[in-house]
């Protein structure tokens, strides 16, 4: 429910940062590249463990990332921008009474992003695909596992960007990041599968 709540609060915000400004001129026009930091709040699903002795959910803490961007809004079609982001997610500690651990990854991914292009406030939507490195640790009486992997990975975006001068933005968006990687645990192949739920804030630096 905290994730939900969270998820439905960035929207409406946006929203609310849409329809309450007053009309405005379009901003003078910068050039179409981008590039950007970002950061925010991660607020993970269990991660889950599919293997040949059955399925099993683990509950991980909420964490944080980082990360970095650059983009091409297209001249030719202004509501459509291309970009290329690296974000790291940190250390997400299990939260299982008797057992210790953590996941984290990097994720490499290519977004395609439509976004509102008038005025100072873009609201957008976008999809993304690429790679993520993913690894995870844990440990329990008799039991510990200390593996990584890389696989394709996929995410949604949804936000406000507003422009604070012709060469400055900012982001406030909400972002949906999942990926399956295969981990070896006793000698058996399991898929583990990770869930994401991001609020992230970010500045843009346009030329």
């Amino acid at each position: 429910m905290k994730k939900v709540f969270s998820c439905v609060f960035v929207l409406v915000l946006s929203g609310m940062l849409v329809f309450a400004s007053t009309p405005a001129a379009t901003a003078a026009e910068a050039g179409p590249f981008y590039v950007g930091l970002y950061g925010g709040w991660v607020m993970p699903d269990d991660l889950e463990l599919d293997g040949p002795g059955g399925s099993a959910d683990v509950s991980l803490k909420d964490s944080w990332a980082l990360g970095i961007k650059g983009g091409y809004i297209i001249p030719q079609a202004k509501w459509l921008a291309v970009e290329l982001d690296y974000t790291y997610l940190a250390d997400q500690d299990i939260d299982v009474s008797g057992a210790d651990g953590k996941f984290n990854a990097s994720n490499l991914m290519l977004n395609f992003i439509a976004r509102y292009p008038e005025g100072k406030y873009h609201p957008y939507l976008g999809v993304g695909i690429g790679w993520s490195w993913g690894s995870f640790k844990g440990s329990e009486p008799g039991f510990t596992v200390d593996e990584s992997d890389n696989a394709f990975a996929w995410q949604l975006m949804a936000g406000v960007n507003f422009e604070i001068t012709p060469q400055w933005s900012a982001d406030l968006g909400y972002r949906y990041f999942s990926s399956q990687y295969t981990i070896n645990s006793g000698g058996d192949d399991v898929d583990m599968t990770s869930k994401n739920h991001m609020i992230l804030i970010g500045v843009n630096y346009h030329f």
